[in-house]
């Protein structure tokens, strides 16, 4: 009877730890200690760091990073990389908001930024795959085609003279106590990692970067799996700038000039090859996470970068 009772402990052991490793793999369990370890000697410097109100901008500002990170993700598991992102992210926040000033109508205005995003990502797809020249080459391109585009529209902010509350809501409100951005990019975040993890599409978006001519023999269209990649990273960037212009209430022609940088070493931290297919949405996060959290410390800290 002990025996029986031994084993049945052992075995509750083991599905528990099991569970554990099917959610969190070994690299996501290294970044999560060094996050606690960060956060533990942030705490012990600085008394603010611990606060409500830096907790809240702290989150705020990981939600921009991260949903753009999702996208990126994904792109880079396939073998491709989009480092036009900053630059969509000044494009579509300053067209967003001129749409809105425009209309005066919140849903156009938010449909209007993220078509915006979705054809970008369509057009950086259609001419990586038709000329078959590599992916950073194309968005390098893009990056600043974009961004001299968005310097012809205006030399100067966009201001907000629409003043629709909903639309300041997204940036800055709360919904349960919680930034609106967080949610967002929470039920993101759960939204694509049961794709990549759960679905065909995520497993020929691994299988495009692993072994491209394997999937190929296989049945799987790589072309369209890499578009689809693109298209999404595009969309992610678009509600990235949307949240972005809610938060300084205006759209800027100089904005995310290097957001690309954060949002390419949160995925690479996070466990993403630039050859693709490897990478984890739960890795990105967490590593998004840290990079914020350390650059909060040094704000906080008054280290000088410079």
């Amino acid at each position: 009877m002990e025996n029986n009772n031994i084993r049945l402990l052992q075995q509750k052991d083991t599905n528990r730890s099991n569970i554990v490793k099917k959610i969190v793999g070994f690299k996501e369990l290294g970044l999560i200690i060094v996050l606690i370890a960060i956060c533990i000697f942030l705490s012990i410097k600085s008394p603010v760091f611990l606060s409500g109100r830096n907790i809240g901008v702290l989150l705020s500002q990981v939600s921009m990073i991260a949903i753009t990170s999702f996208g990126m993700t994904i792109l880079l598991i396939t073998g491709e990389v989009d480092v036009s992102v900053g630059s969509q992210q000044a494009f579509i926040g300053v067209l967003t908001m001129q749409v809105l000033n425009f209309t005066n109508n919140l849903w156009i205005g938010l449909l209007a930024g993220l078509t915006i995003g979705l054809v970008i990502g369509l057009i950086n797809a259609l001419f990586t795959i038709k000329l078959k020249v590599t992916s950073l080459i194309i968005t390098l391109a893009m990056l600043f085609i974009l961004r001299g585009m968005v310097f012809i529209a205006t030399s100067a902010a966009v201001q907000n003279s629409h003043n629709i509350e909903a639309f300041a809501n997204i940036g800055n409100g709360f919904a349960w106590m919680v930034p609106i951005p967080v949610i967002i990019m929470m039920i993101l975040f759960v939204i694509f990692y049961l794709v990549i993890t759960k679905t065909t599409f995520g497993r020929q978006v691994y299988a495009v970067g692993g072994n491209p001519i394997a999937a190929t023999i296989c049945g799987i269209n790589k072309n369209y799996v890499k578009t689809v990649s693109f298209v999404l990273t595009g969309g992610l960037s678009a509600i990235s700038a949307i949240i972005l212009i809610s938060r300084m209430n205006t759209g800027q022609s100089n904005a995310g000039s290097l957001f690309h940088m954060p949002v390419l070493a949160a995925c690479l931290l996070g466990g993403c090859l630039l050859g693709g297919g490897d990478g984890s949405l739960i890795g990105t996060l967490i590593a998004t996470i840290i990079i914020a959290v350390v650059y909060n410390g040094v704000v906080l800290l008054g280290i000088d970068m410079n």
